[in-house]
């Protein structure tokens, strides 16, 4: 009952404090739109960057057991070696144990030539045995076997129009040109596919007879396997007495991408958060403003037994207020905006993510803190004016 008493007291200060507000309308409008700025800042940044972090994080679905091994290149060296022989892939499959290891071809001058006999600049070659190993066709089949059927990614036929059963040519500088049949365009994979399979043309590994390998792909089986085991056991196999072999799991780069992402986005939230220091100043001179201009009137209430603290309780809640409104003003324009910036990023304006809508609700907590912090000193400095002075 006590409670519901104390509760009631406050019920006519907020009646007054709402009054005062809106005698000011210039001023209050002006710091309620410097919170709104705050809100939208801090909410739309963090909406917008969480979904775009999170359209990135799910590239690297299905790559989780995935690692890329390529020599280490010592340009000091006279004759640096910078590819992998066929005995070199046999230790890996040796040390890997039962992980898949696909060693990759990727000549130097390789040219990719559409049906029309266009050069495709964008397409890069790569020989691969087994592409079905490690990825799904969208259209067509990729054959087990490939002996003169090429896999074509998916962004390189999309801007080419290239189908499965189309004719392709295959230029490698000073080795050979050759005309493939598309076996099967493949599934988009995203940035994060090491292979870069989207830009690729994959030909059959035995094509390149004589050429040694650029890189060598590992994968394991998350349910079966560790990609760790065997990513550690080549590079003991390979770099027991010097560094030869770089092994870069594809979950390694996912992480080192999501903490530099989560410092940029802090770092943006940090420059919103500067909106909603001018949003405090703003509202510290408002109130300052207000108490001036009511000295006769907050006079009276002192002389006729309006205590310090109601005084303070009345300013502070003229100083709510206008966090609050700004808030509420704020919080649906930052969903908003963060529509805006989602359908900029990924697409989708509705890619709304737990974290991200978590950061509206912050911006507008951070405004309300913000506006009631803001309020403090007038109040305090309009109570402990003594009641006499109001009237000089």
């Amino acid at each position: 009952m006590s409670r519901l008493r104390r509760l009631a007291a406050y019920v006519p200060t907020v009646r007054l404090a709402r009054r005062n507000v809106s005698r000011a309308t210039a001023r209050s409008a002006l710091a309620v739109v410097a919170v709104v700025i705050g809100v939208v800042a801090i909410g739309a940044i963090g909406t917008g960057g969480e979904a775009f972090k999170q359209d990135q994080l799910e590239a690297y679905e299905g790559f989780g057991g995935t690692a890329t091994v390529n020599p280490v290149y010592y340009p000091n060296e006279e004759d640096p070696d910078t590819t992998f022989s066929e005995a070199e892939v046999a230790r890996m499959r040796r040390a890997a144990g039962g992980a898949t290891v696909l060693p990759v071809v990727q000549p130097p001058g390789g040219v990719v030539r559409t049906p029309a006999g266009e050069a495709i600049v964008t397409a890069q070659v790569k020989g691969l045995a087994e592409p079905g190993s490690f990825y799904d066709a969208a259209n067509g089949t990729i054959p087990e076997d490939p002996r003169r059927s090429v896999v074509v990614g998916s962004r390189v036929a999309d801007e080419n129009g290239i189908r499965p059963g189309d004719q392709v040519t295959i230029v490698v500088e000073d080795e050979f040109e050759r005309s493939f049949r598309v076996a099967a365009v493949l599934e988009p994979q995203g940035f994060a596919d090491p292979l870069q399979a989207d830009r690729s043309v994959f030909v059959p590994l035995s094509q390149f007879e004589g050429f040694e390998y650029d890189e060598v792909i590992v994968r394991v089986d998350p349910e079966t396997g560790s990609i760790d085991a065997a990513s550690r056991a080549i590079e003991s196999e390979f770099n027991a007495r010097r560094r030869t072999v770089d092994v870069s799991q594809a979950q390694e780069r996912r992480e080192g991408f999501e903490q530099s992402f989560e410092t940029i986005n802090r770092f943006l939230i940090g420059v919103g958060g500067v909106s909603l220091l001018v949003a405090a100043v703003t509202i510290a001179n408002t109130l300052l403003m207000s108490a001036i201009e009511r000295e006769g009137e907050l006079g009276v209430m002192r002389a006729v037994g309006y205590p310090k603290g109601a005084v303070i309780r009345l300013l502070v809640a003229e100083a709510t207020i206008l966090g609050l409104v700004g808030g509420a003003i704020g919080a649906p324009l930052a969903l908003g905006v963060g529509a805006a910036i989602n359908a900029a990023l990924v697409g989708d304006p509705l890619a709304f993510t737990p974290a991200g809508v978590r950061y509206v609700g912050l911006g507008v907590a951070f405004g309300v803190l913000t506006a009631l912090v803001a309020g403090v000193y007038p109040a305090w400095k309009a109570a402990n004016k003594r009641p006499v002075e109001a009237f000089d």
